[in-house]
């Protein structure tokens, strides 16, 4: 039998392990961010509106190179698609992995029922005023499944909250039960990364009358958070047993990230929030007709990462892979870009490791977004494996990933 001294630091030693997980799992380096944007699935063989949407996007044969590696081509004009199994995520996972990302930060919309409403009156402001036509049953299979996974250990995430579900306290409960996951994203010493984008005027006055009474309702946020967490309690009753407690304590202050392409407003409405930081969804838009090259696009990212630094603001460095809405569009017209090859993909990423190496006055979150893993349809490079690139940028970016300062 144990000692009771051993049965006490062991007892501690578990303890410790717990609640200092996501803290101890802080790297001395950058860390690298990849937005996922969950879309394409079925539920009970069928597809919802907007998984549907996603499909029939890709039907026509010139897109089929862009389609994720888990979709089936079944005729010329013809597709089916479905990420919601544990096997795609764990692939997907490993995938991840290998590309060297440190956290995925999930899109995390509403459910709506079939009829396009919700119980909570913030979801419904979403899709009154956002994105009207954003009818999605379950949009968290993706988190679900990777929170599942065998391999769940092997990549962290963070949520990229959108609208004003942020003022939601049932669901500031379930951000905060997230947040306290030993794989949640945290900065700062142990910090929890929190994005959120998709909010102006119109939320600010549904969230809390203005942006007076919407920084209210986020302090309170922060507040319920610092509330929340775990806490380990041993109880030592006599010489040979000691009881283990596992009780709640708070987590450390959110780090808040505010999104918009537009530093200005980034700036005046992270400020009137509250938030640490702003950064954007993507540095995104532009191109030509004919396929602008990549070159462009890593410019148009490099003037907005210079405009941001130099503004004071403290950010979050976001890094575009690509912008291609062809398939979005009825007549397959839009300007776009043309792909990365490997070396312009490694080096755009090495340059936004060192811009935020180079400036950590304003870059103190240490961590780099990008954009994105599977907005196949949006992004024309994302970087989830493809029927048409297989592994190409994931293999690109394992030689570049990790990178130190």
């Amino acid at each position: 039998m144990l000692s009771s001294s051993i049965t006490f630091y062991l007892s501690l030693l578990l303890c410790c392990s717990v609640f200092f997980l996501t803290v101890v799992g802080e790297v001395n380096r950058p860390t690298v961010g990849v937005i996922r944007w969950d879309a394409w699935n079925m539920i009970n063989g069928q597809y919802d509106y907007i998984s549907n949407r996603s499909r029939n996007w890709f039907i026509p044969q010139q897109y089929h190179y862009r389609l994720p590696f888990f979709a089936q081509i079944l005729s010329e004009n013809n597709i089916t698609l479905n990420e919601d199994t544990q096997e795609v995520m764990d692939q997907e996972i490993l995938y991840a992995k290998l590309a060297g990302f440190d956290y995925w930060a999930f899109d995390t919309y509403c459910a709506y029922s079939s009829n396009c409403t919700s119980n909570s009156s913030f979801c419904n402001e979403y899709i009154h005023d956002i994105a009207p036509d954003y009818c999605v049953y379950n949009p968290a299979y993706g988190l679900n499944r990777y929170l599942s996974s065998q391999y769940v250990s092997f990549i962290n995430f963070t949520l990229l909250l959108l609208g004003s579900t942020i003022c939601d306290s049932d669901l500031q409960d379930y951000y905060i039960d997230l947040m306290a996951r030993p794989q949640y994203q945290t900065v700062l010493d142990g910090r929890p990364l929190v994005y959120l984008f998709q909010f102006s005027d119109k939320q600010a006055q549904f969230c809390g009358g203005n942006w007076t009474g919407s920084k209210q309702v986020v302090d309170g946020f922060r507040q319920r958070c610092t509330q929340r967490g775990i806490f380990c309690y041993i109880d030592h009753n006599d010489e040979t047993t000691s009881r283990l407690f596992l009780i709640m304590l708070g987590l450390k202050d959110p780090y808040m990230v505010y999104m918009s392409q537009n530093i200005l407003e980034a700036k005046k409405n992270g400020q009137a929030l509250g938030f640490n930081a702003i950064s954007s969804y993507g540095v995104n838009g532009g191109g030509t007709n004919q396929g602008a090259p990549f070159s462009d696009k890593v410019q148009q990212n490099e003037q907005w990462w210079n405009a941001v630094v130099g503004s004071g603001a403290k950010v979050v460095i976001p890094l575009s892979t690509g912008w291609d809405t062809r398939p979005q569009t009825r007549n397959g017209t839009a300007p776009y870009y043309l792909q990365p090859s490997d070396e312009e993909l490694q080096s755009f990423m090495r340059s936004a490791i060192k811009i935020t190496c180079e400036n950590r006055n304003v870059t103190e979150a240490n961590t780099v977004l990008v954009y994105a893993w599977n907005e196949c349809a949006e992004n024309g490079a994302a970087l989830i494996p493809s029927l048409g690139n297989g592994t190409y940028f994931v293999n690109a970016l394992s030689k570049t990933l990790p990178m130190f300062c």
